[in-house]
């Protein structure tokens, strides 16, 4: 039983953050098939907590579904019995559970309403972005086959791979991670008539199946065409689920509903920048460096612990000074290497979210402490600002690992290796969306 429920709020808001306030009322009503009050759910709430009517849930080490006693560290999905049923014609009537997920900073956040059968099925699930798989193992093996497929000579793992108390990353993890980006993109721009990846998406003729070109080379130097089932429509977007590298022209059109008219020509490579220039960084424009952006950078960064022991504790101390003119300093030296190398500070695309559209930003490496000979400490992030008579600027906005940095940066081309080298670099755990209803059935 979670031990931090009742912390001053009462009935379901005291499980956590409530993603969708405005709504889950709604929601929960339509699955029950009458209306629901917030004062009936909510002592419904309180009676399944006082009676243990709690599921808890996390992932062993081979990326499966498991459930237990609640423990703070691994558990990091917890359902409760609202004490609704869902109607269920020809058989007993389902008890409904509230969903809840542990975030990347143990805050748990809801809320979606599922029978407990639905529930399991959907957690079981595996997914990167709307890229979906039944279980981590369908997932894995499809990741390992299209790693051997491709054409040789780049890495698609780093290092090592992280202990997760969530869930692992497949095998080979950049390359999971540049498939959520590609897709992701394709999807954002698929209805954009302005944009270069305007309907890149090609679809079988009873729209059962998503064709799309991964942007990859198989070993023979042919695009890679990925194929999978289009699954659990949202909004304009949608969920493709069991990916597979598609076959010829042929068996798509015997096997999967596509017509000659659709393949020709086959989809085009996704493109993230429009003009060269866009993803070139100009070592002779100024980096405008605000007191709200250094705050953000060196408060918040040392708050998510991405500075060594060393400067963290020079934070600690209030030594904000000192840090500001060490990384000012590095920032010098990162501008003074562009210079003579173009390729030294890479570009990444910064995926849209929220109300923000995608953009291109720069990566430069930070070495607080000049140790070239190894890997930078974080990766600091420019945005490009344009002012209205031309005048350029470069503003930070914040710093990330490398294994970010460098699965951001894999998406618009394969890094240099001066400082993004996936051999250095160990990963982090993945963290965990709040699971949407598309589950591959």
């Amino acid at each position: 039983m979670r031990k931090d429920y009742m912390a001053g709020r009462s009935g379901i808001f005291a499980l956590g953050y409530i993603q969708n306030e405005a709504s889950y009322l709604a929601s929960l009503s339509a699955l029950v098939g009458v209306d629901i009050s917030a004062c009936d759910l909510d002592a419904n709430i309180q009676r399944s907590y006082a009676n243990q009517a709690e599921l808890n849930y996390f992932y062993d080490a081979n990326g499966n579904l498991q459930s237990g006693d609640f423990d703070e560290k691994k558990t990091c999905r917890y359902a409760i019995d609202t004490g609704y049923l869902a109607p269920n014609p020809g058989y007993a009537d389902e008890k409904i559970y509230a969903l809840f997920q542990k975030d990347g900073y143990g805050q748990w956040n809801g809320v979606k309403f599922y029978t407990k059968y639905r529930m399991e099925n959907v957690l079981n699930a595996y997914r990167f972005g709307n890229i979906s798989f039944r279980n981590f193992a369908a997932a894995n093996a499809f990741v390992i086959s299209l790693e051997h497929t491709l054409l040789p000579g780049e890495k698609w793992k780093f290092r090592t791979i992280s202990a997760d108390d969530y869930r692992p990353k497949t095998q080979f993890d950049i390359l999971q991670s540049y498939l959520q980006f590609v897709f992701e993109k394709l999807l954002s721009d698929y209805n954009d008539s302005n944009s270069k990846n305007y309907q890149k998406i090609t679809f079988s003729s009873d729209s059962k199946y998503a064709l799309f070109n991964s942007g990859l080379l198989d070993k023979f130097a042919q695009d890679v065409y990925l194929i999978g089932e289009v699954f659990g429509t949202i909004g304009k977007k949608f969920t493709l689920s069991n990916l597979k590298i598609a076959p010829g022209k042929v068996d798509l059109i015997r096997g999967y509903n596509f017509t000659p008219a659709t393949l020709t020509p086959y989809p085009d490579v996704v493109e993230f920048f429009h003009k060269l220039d866009d993803i070139i960084y100009d070592s002779d424009v100024e980096i405008d460096m605000s007191a709200d952006s250094l705050s953000h950078i060196i408060e918040d960064g040392a708050k998510r612990n991405r500075f060594t022991e060393k400067y963290t504790a020079m934070y600690e101390k209030g030594d904000l000074p000192a840090i500001t003119s060490t990384l000012e300093t590095a920032i010098e030296n990162a501008r003074k290497i562009a210079k003579r190398n173009y390729k030294y500070v890479v570009p990444q695309y910064r995926s849209a979210h929220g109300r923000e559209d995608g953009k291109i930003q720069f990566l430069m490496p930070i070495y607080l402490d000049r140790q070239y000979g190894e890997k930078p400490d974080f990766a600091l992030v420019l945005n490009t600002e344009i002012m209205p008579d031309g005048t350029k600027y470069y503003t930070p906005e914040t710093i990330l690992e490398l294994p970010w940095a460098y699965n951001n940066a894999r998406v618009i081309c394969k890094p240099e290796d001066t400082w993004l080298n996936p051999e250095m670099i160990d990963s982090l755990p993945q963290e965990g969306d709040l699971t949407e209803d598309t589950t591959v059935e």
